[in-house]
């Protein structure tokens, strides 16, 4: 289970729509999103022999979202209405609940590489597009139509690929780090393909007891630009990184449960708001910043 705080969003905006529906010419403004993001992943695991095994995750997510305006330039009671129908057919405050896109992977581990109780895990394997997918929110907002630019998945399978090193240093204390790749190569669909991603993670482990592990380690994540119809999308392309501190337990039944925070460090979007002026103001990207994050992973074999 992950929850996700306060991912915060907002881009400045000129335009509203009007009573008869259509887009017109407003003051300039701005619009401000807050999401929450609540996640269950159920992940699978059957272990083919010692070597290879078979893993699949499948999750289900919970996106609330809230929007507010700020004015910028003087407005009338009648532009403002304007302004208030345009920002809902962007963003509406609402609640969005279903499963998102899930993955397959077939891996590998190898043992003692470099020492006695080391290993190396590789998988590869490919999302499966259970997320539900939205038409081009570019042209319906064109339109003045209601559109939404939250999707629970690409519309495509994804290849994916990752390697996972854990290396004991002494005693109780073990180091790690992974990398991961997702790779869309085509449009789905409704013309949308997704972003190129790489994430990778370093950390230190250090077993206390038979019962009690603590964790710290680092997370950086890489994203490109998402398109639409051969278009990019200025709301992704992003990097950011992380900072985690968990701990872990074996509960009794032998339930290993452990929870871990996660805080920002550093968030940057690839869009270069220069490029675009919005009447004389930089124009900006809607990519969000995130918060803080909170895990809680429960293990049981049978």
């Amino acid at each position: 289970m992950m929850r996700w705080f306060n991912a915060e969003g907002g881009h400045l905006e000129t335009k509203g729509v009007s009573p008869e529906g259509s887009v017109i010419d407003v003051p300039l403004h701005r619009h401000y999103v807050n999401l929450n993001i609540f996640r269950i992943d159920v992940g699978l695991k059957y272990q083919l022999s010692s070597e290879w095994v078979l893993e699949a995750n499948i999750p289900y997510e919970t996106k609330a979202q809230e929007a507010t305006l700020e004015d910028i330039d003087p407005v009338t009671p009648a532009e403002w209405e304007a302004i208030k129908r345009n920002r809902d057919n962007h963003h509406r405050n609402e609640t969005y609940i279903g499963f998102a896109d899930a993955d397959l992977f077939l891996g590998y581990r190898m043992q003692g590489l470099f020492g006695e109780n080391d290993f190396l895990m590789g998988r590869v394997g490919t999302t499966i597009p259970l997320g539900k997918i939205e038409e081009d929110p570019w042209k319906l907002g064109d339109a003045g139509l209601e559109h939404l630019h939250i999707q629970f998945g690409t519309g495509t399978f994804n290849p994916l690929a990752d390697l996972f090193y854990n290396l004991p240093i002494y005693k109780g204390l073990n180091a790690s780090a992974s990398v991961r790749g997702k790779l869309p190569f085509y449009e789905n669909s409704k013309t949308y393909r997704g972003s190129r991603e790489v994430t990778y993670t370093g950390g230190l482990s250090y077993r206390v007891s038979d019962w009690l592990t603590f964790q710290a380690g680092y997370l950086g994540f890489y994203q490109s630009y998402a398109q639409w119809a051969g278009e990019r999308d200025i709301n992704t392309g992003l990097r950011f990184s992380m900072a985690s501190f968990g701990a872990s337990v074996v509960t009794p039944y032998d339930l290993p449960l452990s929870l871990s925070v996660m805080l920002p460090l550093h968030q940057e979007t690839l869009y270069d708001d220069t490029d675009a002026l919005l009447d004389g103001v930089y124009e900006e990207s809607d990519a969000f910043k995130f918060g803080p994050l909170l895990s809680l992973t429960v293990l049981y074999g049978f």
